[in-house]
């Protein structure tokens, strides 16, 4: 017997619909620890529903790390509690908000990579890489962050001009977008090169994040390094299920 979805206008997404139907489900315990779900075919049948659509609240659970999906077995139940999201930010408190954020590419050159760089990308340190050097302010300030950002030597034949629509436009054409990364805060005291660009003295402290940005196929894109005058930023840290 298949279950109604609501297919008015306005109603929720069938995937969502469906994702709020087995999240019920666990919550109440017709779904247990360690039991394998129905198949998308038998969602098909049960729901009235494509299978794009179940795989896709399939995926949705995935996500929030309420259940697995395993070769040869199928999807798994791992959790009844929806995990929770962190999400971290560090935003410019310039009391500027209504002026949008604006990035300016300073110079892109070919340099041999620091030792720590070097590895992350699996190489070795005589193999030049990219090094986009930009800074990032808002309309009518001072730069208030500079950002130093080493890319894959997948890239070839770069240039400022190829920048010209934004970093990530660019990756996306080479194939290279950025699927997951992983971010490293510090506070640090400002480089000589920090200090040139930003116009700051030696003592001004820093908040640096490193980021390392992988494509879907877990390759390193992007090893950047973002250093922000701590005075012009906080550190946001939020959390919802």
């Amino acid at each position: 017997m298949k279950e109604e979805l609501d297919y008015s206008r306005g109603a929720k997404p069938l995937y969502a619909q469906l994702y709020d139907i087995l999240l019920g489900k666990l919550k109440t315990g017709e779904y247990k620890k360690n039991d394998v779900l129905p198949t998308e075919a038998k969602f098909e049948e049960i729901f009235g529903v494509s299978r794009i659509t179940a795989r896709r609240a399939l995926a949705e659970l995935a996500a929030k790390g309420l259940v697995k999906r395993q070769a040869g077995i199928g999807t798994m139940v791992i959790s009844a509690l929806e995990k929770q999201e962190v999400k971290a930010r560090v935003q410019l408190v310039d009391g500027q908000q209504q002026h949008p954020i604006e990035r300016k590419n300073l110079r892109l050159e070919q340099r041999l990579p620091p030792p720590d760089v070097a590895k992350a990308f699996g190489l070795d340190d005589k193999t030049p890489l990219f090094l986009l050097t930009r800074t990032i302010y808002r309309q009518n300030t001072q730069p208030a962050q500079v950002n130093y950002i080493w890319l894959t030597s997948r890239l070839h034949n770069l240039s400022l001009a190829s920048l010209s629509e934004g970093l990530y436009n660019m990756l996306e054409k080479y194939g290279e977008n950025i699927e997951s990364f992983q971010d490293v805060i510090t506070a640090e005291l400002p480089t000589q090169e920090d200090c040139r660009i930003l116009n700051i003295c030696s003592a001004e402290p820093m908040l640096v994040k490193t980021r390392k940005g992988y494509n879907a196929r877990a390759e390193l894109v992007e090893f950047g390094i973002a250093r922000h005058i701590a005075s012009s930023y906080q550190y946001v840290v939020e959390n919802s299920r």
